[in-house]
């Protein structure tokens, strides 16, 4: 998955982590510091454990994502994926 596939993904998902702030700003930049745009630690777990979920990677490596930008996550998603989705709507399948 590239990146700009990957943001649209991690949006979609923020939705899914924080379903009750539809005024959050999407997420631009795989730079851009996630608890700059409302999101706090809980947050920031739930959308993890999700984007592991789909990536496959087992429960107690989700537990232990501690991601502040997208280009974290994803670097962590990269190294421990044991699947990858073949587009974002397969991916937002399989966690909705």
């Amino acid at each position: 998955m590239n990146e700009q596939d990957f943001l649209r993904l991690l949006n979609e998902v923020i939705k899914l982590a924080k379903p009750f702030s539809g005024d959050m700003a999407e997420v631009s930049s795989m730079s851009e510091d996630l608890t700059a745009i409302g999101m706090d630690s809980l947050d920031l777990l739930i959308t993890g454990v999700y984007l592991c979920d789909v990536f496959g990677i087992d429960e107690e490596t989700a537990k232990s994502v501690q991601a502040i930008t997208p280009q974290t996550f994803y670097d962590i998603l990269m190294a421990h994926k044991t699947r990858e989705p073949s587009s974002v709507e397969e991916a937002l399948k399989e966690i909705q």
